[in-house]
Order: structure tokens, then sequence, then C-alpha cells
């Protein structure tokens, strides 16, 4: 056993190297790659809330600086507008771009957000209460998907889609 963890370093060094030769690696199955998709593109809109103060989605989402690529899955600005510019049709989940941003998604959490205890996050899709797991729900053109940790709860604001 002793054999198989002394070669782990070196393992994980050759996954940063290859990174750095040929972009960074897919994350469920979304590539990093150098210029944008044009078989999909579509945007949804994502608003967090924190006991009634918004929680901002970060510009560059998706979109790693040192690696001079683009996951199908990004933002541009911190207006939670993600976008979805894919070489492939195929549908997109939340949990996608969860993992894409490197932050957690479920029940009680969604990156920052936090439930209280003993309680879980008010998920909503176009205005309609969501009840299953939030890694599932699927990024649609202009949808509107607010999570919430509160209360209070928040008054979500319509994306501004007449800039995209």
């Amino acid at each position: 056993m002793h054999g198989v963890l002394s070669g782990y370093p070196l393992f994980a060094a050759l996954i940063v190297i290859a990174q750095s030769f040929f972009g960074s690696l897919p994350i469920d199955g979304i590539r990093c790659d150098t210029a944008e998709g044009a078989v999909e593109h579509v945007h949804a809109h994502l608003q967090l809330f924190a006991r009634g103060r918004q929680v901002e989605i970060p510009a560059g989402v998706g979109m790693p600086a040192d690696r001079g690529c683009l996951y199908w899955l990004h933002t541009h600005a911190p207006d939670g507008i993600i976008h979805i510019e894919s070489p492939v049709r195929r549908t997109f989940t939340l949990g996608a771009f969860f993992d894409i941003w490197g932050e957690g998604l479920n029940a009680r959490h969604a990156g920052p957000l936090e439930a209280a205890r003993g309680r879980q996050l008010r998920v909503t899709v176009d205005g309609a209460l969501w009840h299953g797991d939030p890694r599932a729900i699927p990024l649609r053109d202009h949808e509107e998907i607010v999570i919430q940790a509160g209360p209070p709860f928040a008054r979500p604001r319509p994306a501004a889609w007449s800039n995209l």
C-alpha cells in the first residue's frame, strides 16, 4: 500500500503540468476551450440571497485567467447571467455550473449561502418553487433561478435580457 501512496504526489504534479500545457481538465464533461461554442447558445439568470441581501455571483466564473480558455458554462459580468456557449447540444444543469464555479450546491448550501439549522434553501425556477435537488435544475434560455437562505426573503429582480 505504501508504494501506491508514495506515487500520488508525482501523479498530482503530472496533472498540474498537463493542465498548464493542454488547458483545464473537463468538469462534468464540460471542456475549457479557447473559443466559445456556437451549437448551443443560451443564457440563464441566477440570483442568490442571504437573509434578504443579494449575494454577487462573480464575473469570470468558468474563465480561468491562467489557462486562456473558457468553460461552456461561464459568467462575463457579476450580474448572475450564466452564459451557455457550447459546441454540443445537451442539457446543462445548475449543478454543473456550481462545479465549474468550485462551490457546493445542495438543499442546504449554495456556494456562500447556508440554510438555518433544520431548514432548507428556498429555490424557485421562473417563480415556481423547486422541490427536487437543486443540482438537477436544467439551465434553459431566459430562465430565472433564485436561491434564498432566509427569512427574510427578498423580491428578486428580473434579468436585463435586452443587454444580451
